[in-house]
């Protein structure tokens, strides 16, 4: 049947009529721009809103006196971190939410609520154009994957972004004594770049975990408890009163396996995770006075902790970047070879319709051609001289012969005998009329095995099939065995041979050719392996080897 595609109209060209007007490209593009859902509202807006609102109180929360939690900044580095991972069109939901929970949290302190909301609106404005400009430079990879990526991160939204949102917080809190958490420029912008760079990567590694149900590998009940209870021993560690001296940096230096071995187990999320309960736990104890970053003096009680945590987390983000290449390297090889098996899948199935009509065409149309000129041949066998009956009797067998291969060619293609006895039968017919046909001799031992389905017999079949031809073109064999048996749980296949056997193995390996990637592949789909050694006979062994399904019952075989 022949198909006539429909005119392709050119991209960008349409017919104009000039009585109609036509309306604008902006007017089209708001019309078609899709409404925010509920559920982006709610997996989007509503976290943002709450950590919005957290953050304008958590400052004025005071758990001992004078000691207020102000270690992080939570509504600037959770924005960006959401708009890194979300998609433009919940922009609009985020950058609301997050001016709602501002308006509520300087709501709740009406005593500064003015200065808290100028400061507030004027770093999210801030983070919208550093978000929009980490995601033009991205590329074709995720978000602060590259290393590229997080260079411009770290410029922009560790060094810039805190810099200019605590000058701008400078300019609006300068008449209002104590409206804002931190004193100075200097400690609240080294407070927004240790919360830029803590949050966003695990905002964002989290976001890709939760996309990406093959990055859990390591998450397991047991690695999370065995995480959970390390952190809570350097917990104790670090509240230990140990004298001071050469035991402090050693103190420091503790975190740092804890942290390479989440980056290990669980990935750039598990490090990223870990990093931001360390980086918290240090600088609580050490506004406590505990802890190898306890504060030297009362003006600067974060400064060793917030140093640590840039150092260390700068660290952590550039091999939590090769780690994330690694695994998305790893990770795509893994989908490549996924596909390329459904498509060898495909072929050899499409392979197989391919010989069943061309052994279907063979016996009913060529054989029966044959057999038609056979018997006109038997006719005029009577009508000739008899001196011309002996070249005619020998054609007639010579064609008769070539009706014989090509039946035999045809029942290879198909094999017919499969279908309606079963491999040991198929099996045993094959290497009779091999051992007929060839030098090479044959011996086949199926031993007593279960019921298998028609697609793992036929299988079974093509190896046997392949193997048995490289035997013929490559070996030199002069013997063969065929074994089919069971084995523990396993159905085991061996093709032996006393051939020339494998090369040796200082011998330059070759590249494996389309039999040997057919076998391979037909023992992928039965879901077992192919190997090839050395044979007892003195040449080489295949074995193909496949665990045991639940198959039907014999009576239920057609």
């Amino acid at each position: 049947m022949v198909q006539v595609a429909s005119p392709v109209k050119p991209i960008g060209i349409e017919p104009v009529d000039p009585g109609v007007p036509r309306s604008s490209d902006a007017h089209d593009e708001i019309s078609t721009r899709p409404s925010p859902d509920l559920r982006t509202i709610f997996t989007c807006g509503a976290p943002l809103l709450a950590a919005c609102l957290l953050g304008q109180l958590l400052p004025n929360v005071s758990v001992v006196p004078g000691l207020r939690l102000h270690v992080l900044w939570l509504p600037g580095p959770l924005l960006l971190g959401w708009l890194l991972c979300t998609p433009r069109a919940a922009w609009r939901t985020c950058v609301l939410a997050a001016c709602a929970g501002t308006v509520l949290g300087a709501a709740l302190v009406p005593d500064t609520a003015v200065v808290r909301l100028l400061a507030s609106l004027g770093e999210i404005a801030l983070v919208l154009g550093v978000a929009a400009l980490l995601l033009r430079w991205r590329g074709a990879h995720s978000a602060l994957e590259g290393y590229l990526d997080i260079a411009w991160f770290l410029l922009l939204a560790c060094i810039a972004l805190p810099l200019c949102s605590a000058g701008w917080q400078q300019v609006v809190g300068t008449r209002a004594i104590g409206a804002l958490p931190h004193p100075d420029l200097r400690s609240a912008a080294l407070c927004g770049s240790v919360s830029y760079l803590l949050i966003v990567p695990a905002v964002v590694s989290l976001a890709r975990l939760l996309r990406s149900p093959e990055r859990r590998h390591g998450w397991h009940w047991r690695s999370i408890v065995l995480a959970v209870t390390l952190l809570g021993a350097l917990a104790l560690l670090w509240q230990v009163d140990w004298p001071p001296g050469a035991l402090t940096p050693l103190l420091a230096v503790a975190p740092i396996p804890l942290l390479v071995w989440a980056l290990i187990v669980f990935g750039v999320s598990g490090a990223s995770l870990s990093m931001l309960v360390v980086a918290v736990l240090g600088m609580q104890l050490g506004m406590l006075g505990m802890g190898p970053f306890a504060a030297p003096a009362p003006g600067h009680d974060l400064l060793p902790a917030q140093a640590w945590t840039l150092g260390t987390g700068f660290a952590l983000l550039f091999l939590g970047a090769l780690s994330e290449q690694k695994l998305s390297n790893h990770l795509q090889l893994q989908q490549a070879y996924r596909r390329l098996g459904e498509v060898t899948g495909r072929m050899l199935v499409v392979q197989e319709e391919e010989r069943t009509r061309i052994a279907r065409d063979l016996h009913d149309d060529v054989n029966q051609s044959l057999a038609a000129i056979s018997i006109r041949l038997s006719g005029l066998r009577h009508q000739v001289a008899p001196s011309e009956r002996a070249a005619m009797v020998e054609l007639q067998e010579n064609l008769l012969a070539v009706s014989n291969d090509i039946r035999s060619i045809s029942h290879e293609l198909h094999p017919s005998i499969l279908r309606f006895t079963g491999l040991a039968s198929a099996l045993d017919a094959f290497c009779i009329k091999r051992n007929a046909r060839g030098t090479l001799r044959l011996r086949c031992r199926i031993e007593d095995t279960p019921p298998l389905q028609g697609d793992q017999e036929l299988s079974l079949f093509r190896i046997v099939q392949e193997a048995l031809n490289n035997v013929d073109r490559h070996a030199q064999a002069r013997l063969a065995e065929v074994l089919v048996a069971v084995r523990g749980q396993d159905l085991v296949l061996r093709v032996d041979d006393d051939g020339r056997g494998m090369p040796a193995p200082c011998s330059r390996s070759l590249a494996p050719g389309l039999g040997m990637i057919s076998m391979e592949e037909r023992a992928r789909l039965l879901g077992g392996t192919l190997a090839v050694d050395r044979s007892p006979l003195g040449g080489t062994r295949i074995e193909v080897r496949f665990p045991l399904a639940a198959g039907p019952h014999p009576g239920d075989r057609q």
